[in-house]
């Protein structure tokens, strides 16, 4: 299904499941809507949140424009990535006094890495495409999950000790992610 918003014309679709209020999420520039079983009036829905939409689907449009301007770096083999990986992960757990159980790798559809409860620590393989700096990031990202497990006010403000300008490298990351998610 398609709808028109300001100047972006959004394909939709609606999924009905156990929930007890509707949302809204946005995959791959499609807006879902994750409505409870019965629920008609999706128009309703759509309507009250059509600013929201719009911000997240104009951003997404700006992320790919700049990922046009970006170049991935294919020249890191994947044993040296798992070194630089392991080199980092065993500096920044030391510097912060924090344990890492594990450290795997996998292709990872919605995400650059992931932190369980029990320290275990998994990249994604298509970091390796990035710029060491944003990999550095992401492995500090991660471990500071070791110390604040949600991203709350206090995760934001622990990783903003090393980097305070977080947000230039969280934007980055979005803008690579349009380069490497089709990357098999």
């Amino acid at each position: 299904m398609k709808i028109k918003i300001h100047d972006i014309e959004v394909n939709y679709q609606v999924h009905h499941r156990k929930v007890k209020y509707a949302r809204l999420e946005i995959k791959n520039e499609e807006l879902h809507l994750i409505v409870p079983p019965g629920v008609k009036n999706y128009q309703k829905l759509i309507n009250k949140h059509e600013e929201w939409i719009y911000r997240k689907l104009s951003r997404i449009s700006m992320l790919k424009t700049e990922a046009m301007g970006k170049k991935l770096d294919f020249s890191r083999s994947d044993e040296t990535f798992r070194k630089l990986i392991q080199h980092q992960v065993n500096k920044i757990s030391q510097d912060m006094g924090v344990e890492v159980n594990r450290v795997s790798f996998r292709k990872m559809k919605t995400r650059w890495g992931s932190c369980s409860s029990v320290g275990n620590i998994t990249i994604n393989r298509r970091l390796a495409y990035l710029p060491e700096s944003l990999i550095e990031y992401v492995v500090h990202h991660e471990l500071c999950h070791l110390k604040i497990r949600n991203h709350n006010r206090e995760y934001w403000d622990l990783i903003s000790l090393k980097y305070p300008d977080y947000e230039k490298y969280e934007n980055e990351l979005s803008i690579y992610w349009f380069l490497v998610k089709d990357i098999a």
